[in-house]
C-alpha cells in the first residue's frame, strides 16, 4: 500500500475548507457537519449520514493503522473503503479540530435532513419538545438522555443550531440517532395534532406532579429554557388546553438543568409505559 500523502500546511485548500467549516454560518450554507472524537464519529456513520473526508493525525499513521480502540479501526475502515481518508499533520490537528486540543480526529458529513415532513413516528410515540433552547450543550445533553431513555424523537422549536459542536460534543453523538426535526412552533404544533399526540408542558408553576400524571399515549413533552421557562408559549395545541406538569423538588431551588428535568420526565414515562 502506498504512503498517504500528508497535509501539512495551513494554506492546503482542504485545510482551509474545514478551518472556514467552523463557523456556523459558513456549516448551514455549504450544508455541511463536522463531527470532533472517534465515538462521535462512529456515531454519525452507524446513523447513515454520508461522509466527505476523515482527517487523522499523521502520529496514528504507522505501517498498518492503529486507531485508539475497535470503533476507531470500524470508522477507519469506512473511509478508507470509500476513498475518504486523509492524514494530518499533527501540528494542524489544533487548527481543524473544535477546542483547545485536538480528539484524535475530524470528519466532515453532509448535514442531515432534519424536518418534521421525513420524521416519521411509532403507533405510540414519547417525543421530547425543546423550545429555545439556546446552549448547545444544553442540547446534547438532552439527546443523550433521550437516547438512554428510549425516547422516540427530539423536536427543536427556535433551537440552537443542534449539529454545533458542542451539541455535538455533549451528546455523545446521539444527536444522529435519536430521530429529530426542527421547526416554528405553529408547524410543529399542527403536526403534533396531525398524529394525535397530546402535548404536555413542564411548568415549575404547575399544580400536577410528575409522579401523579399520566405519561401514556401518544405523547410530547415541552420543556422550555432554563432561565425563561416556556412562558406564554405553548399554551394551547390544536384549541386545547395543555396539561402543566412540575417535577417536585423538596430543596430551595425551583429548577433543575434541562437534561436533568428530561430525563426524569422520560424514564418515568417509560416506566409507567412499561
Amino acid at each position: 500500500m502506498p504512503e498517504p500523502v500528508v497535509l501539512r500546511s495551513a494554506a492546503n485548500p482542504t485545510v482551509r475548507h474545514l478551518i472556514k467549516m467552523r463557523d456556523n454560518r459558513a456549516r448551514r450554507k455549504a450544508n455541511r457537519v463536522l463531527v470532533d472524537g472517534w465515538r462521535e464519529t462512529s456515531q454519525a456513520i452507524h446513523a447513515g449520514l454520508d461522509l466527505c473526508g476523515l482527517y487523522v493525525p499523521e502520529s496514528i499513521v504507522t505501517i498498518t493503522l492503529d486507531p485508539p480502540d475497535a470503533s476507531g479501526q470500524a470508522v477507519i475502515d469506512h473511509a478508507t473503503a470509500a476513498n475518504k481518508m486523509f492524514v494530518v499533520a499533527d501540528s494542524l490537528m489544533d487548527k481543524i479540530g473544535y477546542g483547545q486540543s485536538s480528539r484524535g480526529v475530524v470528519a466532515e458529513f453532509i448535514r442531515p435532513v432534519s424536518e418534521l415532513a421525513t420524521l416519521r413516528l411509532p403507533e405510540n410515540p414519547l417525543i421530547l419538545v425543546l423550545d429555545q433552547i439556546e446552549k448547545p450543550g444544553n442540547i446534547g445533553a438532552v439527546f443523550r438522555c433521550a437516547d438512554a431513555a428510549g425516547v422516540d424523537a427530539i423536536l427543536l422549536c427556535n433551537c440552537s443550531d443542534l449539529y454545533n459542536p458542542n451539541a455535538i460534543r455533549s451528546s455523545l453523538g446521539t444527536v444522529f440517532l435519536v430521530p429529530s426535526a426542527s421547526a416554528a412552533e405553529m408547524e410543529m404544533a399542527s403536526y403534533l395534532a396531525k398524529h394525535d399526540v397530546r402535548g404536555l408542558a413542564a411548568r415549575v408553576e404547575s399544580s400536577s406532579s410528575v409522579w401523579e400524571t399520566d405519561l401514556t399515549g401518544p405523547l410530547a413533552i415541552i420543556l422550555g429554557s432554563e432561565a425563561y421557562g416556556l412562558g406564554t408559549r405553548w399554551k394551547t395545541l390544536n384549541d386545547v388546553a395543555i396539561e402543566g406538569v412540575r417535577i417536585p423538588m423538596s430543596g430551595q431551588v425551583d429548577s433543575l438543568y434541562i437534561s436533568a428535568s428530561a430525563a426524569i420526565l422520560a424514564f418515568e414515562a417509560k416506566r409507567q409505559r412499561r
